[in-house]
This record gives structure tokens, sequence and C-alpha cells, in this order.
């Protein structure tokens, strides 16, 4: 079905964009205050609702795991007729690369090392001990892994369910659509949309601005080439050529080949460490942390730290991070549950959850796992060259330790940068999709996908180039400020959980005549298509 011609959404494309690029050229106009106020309001956002936000989180983990047992955890993605378009190598691929992206790169070795040295107070242990490894490791873990993907899969769930089952419009307001009804077509729907889509972006020009420092920082390590703004500039040409190049070719011929590609990379990186490494003590630590997630699982979703013995640890990290996850998580459920067609729904919620949530674990345990090793027993000064240079240089750092390093960095480099490919890919096809009408989770066209590739690429080199450390910083403020109105939908959506997870839903729609459906793809209320049933009136 191509479609060669295709009408903008106006109510979400041109007040998102316009919007977008105002607040960017603000931030470029009037730096100090820009900074200044996202900052501001971030620290009220991850102080004074912090509580809040960890509650909702433990609710999601918990709701997902249940919503297996449902009965409409035996109904396919895309309806009874749905076939599977990808196998379950690529499908998981898809999932774990468009999830994990830069940050589990990024933070693989500089988190786990930085909590082994210098664990919060609030943890109440000595520093550089077993138990402060073996706590580094599963508080990393906790941050990027299962906790991560469950929000993730609550929203693939709603707004797939929304969107793949129901055929509403492939945006996250659709997810809506069982609690308010018609109304998710109207203001309330349109304002969340435009949230979503600016929380993603900010989300994404941060995350994509980190991953160009830490790549510039294997250059400097493989080539000895110093990071410099030709570097970045030559960088973010390749990557935002590669990404949109790879959007404009659809799922099957472009994302899902550089997700295989990047997964392998990704399993031979891990097999490679653990065997280079001292695997006796991997494998020691791995089974450690997973008794330390699990035993402290509640406590760290709970966390509040309501008498700030941490001095703001809570909010800065674990806040911050649930935060900035939940400001992605309508847009990336909804591109999960367009690849997951044809599989059943509990499957789609256990391998979205436990698939992505396992690979975390092996990998932090694989970089930090090693890491820590080396500073504890073999007299590495990890710890104290990340501290000095940053967390960009820390993957590189380690593994200027092991053998054939002049092999492994370069497949570092090429791993994170097929990491944001595949997140940039999948997220402008994601905003291409919301901005154009009728359309219920087809490819969006090329155009449309090229204007969201460029515009991200534009705003990350505006951060990067023009607003400095601190304009990247707080466009990623402004993607955790957003993430709290999200969390507010989200609760408002969990009204609508019942009527999906019973069943009542999908009989509702299948009494709907088919000019009604119709109607409904379309974003419009189905009575207007209804002739003349009474029960309309």
């Amino acid at each position: 079905m191509k479609k060669k011609n295709f009408e903008v959404e106006r109510s979400i494309f041109y007040p998102g964009a316009i919007i977008l690029i105002a607040v960017i050229l603000y931030g470029y106009a009037f730096n100090d205050h820009f900074n200044e106020v996202m900052s501001n309001l971030y620290y009220v956002v991850t102080d004074y609702p912090g509580w809040l936000i960890m509650l909702v989180t433990a609710a999601l983990v918990f709701l997902v795991f249940a919503i297996c047992f449902t009965p409409v955890g035996k109904q396919k993605v895309g309806g009874p007729d749905a076939k599977i378009k990808h196998s379950m190598f690529t499908w998981v691929a898809m999932v774990t690369c468009s999830g994990t992206a830069t940050a589990v790169v990024f933070y693989a070795v500089g988190e786990p090392v930085s909590y082994f040295h210098n664990p919060p107070a609030w943890w109440g242990i000595e520093a550089g001990t077993m138990n402060t490894a073996v706590r580094a490791l599963s508080q990393s873990v906790f941050h990027w892994g299962f906790t991560y993907y469950a929000m993730y899969a609550f929203w693939g769930f709603i707004a797939g369910y929304a969107v793949m089952n129901l055929k509403l419009p492939a945006r996250p307001s659709s997810a809506l659509y069982p609690v308010i009804q018609d109304r998710a077509f109207g203001l309330a729907g349109t304002i969340f949309d435009i949230i979503a889509m600016l929380a993603l972006v900010g989300g994404l020009v941060t995350s994509l601005g980190l991953g160009v420092q830490q790549f510039a920082s294997g250059l400097h390590y493989v080539f000895g080439i110093a990071p410099s703004n030709k570097v970045f500039v030559i960088t973010l040409l390749l990557v935002i050529g590669s990404y949109t190049l790879s959007s404009g070719r659809g799922i099957a011929k472009g994302m899902a080949i550089i997700s295989n590609i990047n997964m392998y990379i990704y399993l031979f990186v891990i097999a490679f460490l653990y065997i280079v490494g001292d695997t006796v003590f991997e494998f020691k630590i791995m089974t450690q942390t997973i008794g330390e997630v699990i035993t402290n699982f509640i406590p760290n979703i709970t966390a509040a730290d309501s008498f700030n013995v941490g001095n703001g640890w809570i909010a800065n990290n674990t806040i911050f991070f649930v935060a900035w996850i939940m400001a992605y998580a309508p847009m990336v459920g909804l591109f999960q549950g367009k690849v997951a067609v044809g599989y059943t729904w509990r499957r789609f919620l256990l391998v979205n959850i436990l698939s992505p949530g396992l690979f975390v674990l092996v990998w932090f345990v694989a970089f930090g796992g090693n890491a820590i090793h080396l500073d504890a027993f073999q007299g590495a000064n990890l710890g104290a060259e990340i501290a000095e240079k940053g967390f960009p240089i820390a993957n590189f750092a380690l593994l200027n330790y092991l053998p054939l390093k002049s092999i492994m960095v370069p497949l570092v480099v090429a791993a994170l940068f097929f990491g944001f490919i595949t997140i940039a890919d999948a997220m402008t096809g994601t905003l291409a999709t919301m901005s154009i009408k009728n359309n219920t989770g087809d490819e969006a066209p090329v155009r449309m996908k090229a204007f969201w590739g460029i515009l991200l690429g534009f705003d990350t080199f505006l951060c990067l180039f023009c607003l400095g450390t601190t304009g990247t910083m707080s466009l990623q403020f402004m993607s955790v400020v957003f993430g709290l109105p999200i969390f507010i939908y989200t609760c408002y959506a969990l009204k609508g959980l019942g009527k999906i997870c019973s069943g009542r839903m999908e009989a509702e729609y299948n009494a709907m005549s088919d000019k009604q459906r119709e109607a409904l793809s379309r974003g419009e209320s189905p009575d207007d298509e209804d002739g003349g049933n009474d029960d309309s009136e």
C-alpha cells in the first residue's frame, strides 16, 4: 500500500514542530535564562512529586505482569487474523536496541564504578567492599533494566492495543479512548500528543548529544583524534544521514537489519568480556546481583529519602532516570506494538520486559563487573580516571586494560553508533506516523520521516555547538519536566485498563458497524457514522 499523497495532521504536527523550534531558538537566544528555568522546573518535578512518580512506576511494574493472566493476554497483537512479521530474534533485537539506545552503553562502566567508589550515603555501607560492588551493579540494573522496560511495555500495551487492535490513529492519545471515548480525539488528546512529542525530542536530542561525545571519545582512543567541533559535526552528519536513510527504507529493510547487526555486536562484546575477564568472578557477582535486584526491588522502587540522607541522591538519580524514561514511554510503546504484530499480548509483555531486562543485567556485569574487578583486585585506577575525565571515556578506559583493544574499541564504537541509529530510526518513524492523518500504524511517508530526522539533528547541533553542555542538560531537564504530565496521563489511562483486560473493549468494538470502525480509524466519533442507531441519541 503505497501512499504517495498524504494529509498532515495539522492539530499535532504544526503546534508540535513550532513549539519545539521555538523552545530551541529561545534557548539559543536566552541561554542562561533557558537553563535556569529548566533547572528550576527539573528540581520541582524530581523533589515535590517524586514520591508519586515512584509509586506509579511500582504499580506499572506489577500491572504488566498481572495483565498476562487476563483474557486479553491470549489475543494477538493486530487482531485474530494478524500474521507474524518478524522472527523472534529480530523482534527481540529491535525491542532491545530501540529501548537501550545510547544510555546503557554510556552508563555501563561509569555508573557502577562510581557507585562502587562513592556509594550513596543512604546505602550505609563502606566504599570498595564486596557488598558495595553487588549493590552498585544491582542499582545500575534497577535503573536501566526490568523497571525501565516495564514502563515501555505498559505503554506498548495500552497504546498498542488501541492502535493495532482497535485500529485507532497511531498516536499516544489513542490509549485514552477506553477512558474518555471520543474526547481522546479532541483537545485533551491533542495536548497529550504534543507533550509526548516534546518530551521524546528533548530526550532524544540529549541521547544523541551524549552519544556523539562518547563516540568522539572512542575515536580519540582508537585513532588519537582529539574531540573537537569538527569531529562532532562529522559524526552528527553521519548519524543523521544514517538514521534518516534507515527510517526511509522502512522497518523491514532498515531498522530490522541494523538491529540484528547491533545485537550480534552486543553479543560478541559480552562474550569477549566474560571470557577475557575473570569469568568465575563475573558469574558469581552476576548471581549475587540477581539476588540483590530481587531483594532490593521494593526498597528501590519506593525510595523517597524523606530525611534527605542522600543529599538529593534519589531525586538526581533514581527519580531522574525514571522520569526521563517515562518521557520516552508512550512513543517507544507505539513502536513496540507495531513490530510485535502476530504475537500474543502475553508474549508481547513478557518478551518486552524479560528479554531486554536480562540483556541489561548481563551487559552491566560484563562491563561494570569487569571494571570493578580490575580496580579491586588488579590495581587499576578506573574510578579515578572516570571521575577526572567523565563518563564518555569509561568504556574505553576499561577496554584499555584488556587484550585486543584495537579490535574491541572499534566494535564498542560501532555498537554505540548503531545504537543511536536504531532509537532515532524508530522514533522518527513514530513521530512521522503521528503527524499524518488516517494512519493506524503503517509506514509513514519518507518526506515526513526525513523532516523529523533532520529536525532532531538540527536540535542536537544547536545544543552541542550553541548552547553547550549546559544546553544539552537543559534539554534533558525539559524531557524530565514533560515526564510529569505523562505520569499524570498514565494514571488516567489506568482507568481503562480493566475494560481492555476483561474483553469489554473488544466486545464494544466488534459490536460497531464497519462505518463506525472506519470513523474511529480516522480519529472521529463513531456516532457521526451511526446512521439511524437510536443508541447514539
